[in-house]
């Protein structure tokens, strides 16, 4: 790979890194692409050198909050070998990163506002599908390797697919739930409730 493409993608990076930090206090839809170039300290039309919209920007932005966040739970469940135990783990330091950060939590919060208001917007949703391909990808490879191990009675990887998109479904509405009622339950109380009940019922041999 030649230095300039790797200097367009770096330049890339920077600019939704800054962007997103902007996303995460304002919130995606009153956040001007004006505040972004001075946030990366670029002009506006440079903006549009490395980017072909607002929706595009976005989407990078959010891949890369995802991708920041799907880092720092796989180095924290490295050491973790039993299959069941990292995909507890896994989960339960999801959970911790919204219980414990502010910042996370309105992150989240404008991610499920700006794509239920974007939901027709091909350019968009394709971004954000691909943010949380990572994701889902993780929680596919745990489960396989419990299978591998004779733990998780999983047929084959399809299954393993619709476990993890069954998860982070539940997942994404408890978060949602937990908001919108005001925080009234315990929400990690309730995820390692689920998580008993998906494991007893469906995944162990």
């Amino acid at each position: 790979m030649s230095a300039k493409i790797v200097d367009r993608e770096l330049r890339r990076l920077q600019i939704a890194s800054a962007a997103m930090s902007l996303f995460a206090e304002s919130g995606f839809e009153t956040t001007s692409m004006n505040q972004v170039a001075a946030a990366a300290g670029v002009g506006k039309g440079t903006i549009y050198e490395y980017f072909r919209s607002k929706d595009e920007l976005i989407g990078m932005s959010v891949r890369i909050w995802v991708e920041d966040m799907l880092e720092g739970i796989k180095s924290a469940i490295a050491g973790i070998d039993h299959p069941e135990d990292r995909l507890r783990s896994f989960v339960e330091f999801s959970v911790q990163a919204f219980i414990t950060d502010d910042s996370t939590m309105r992150t989240a919060v404008s991610v499920f506002q700006t794509v239920l208001s974007n939901i027709e917007n091909p350019t968009f949703s394709e971004g954000i599908r691909n943010a949380f391909e990572g994701t889902w990808q993780a929680i596919v490879d745990i489960v396989m390797d419990g299978k591998a191990d004779g733990l998780f009675r999983i047929r084959n990887r399809k299954e393993a697919e619709r476990i993890a998109i069954n998860l982070l479904a539940f997942l994404d509405g408890i978060f949602l739930h937990h908001l919108i009622t005001g925080k009234r339950f315990d929400l990690l109380e309730q995820v390692n409730h689920y998580m008993e009940y998906l494991l007893d019922t469906h995944m162990k041999s």
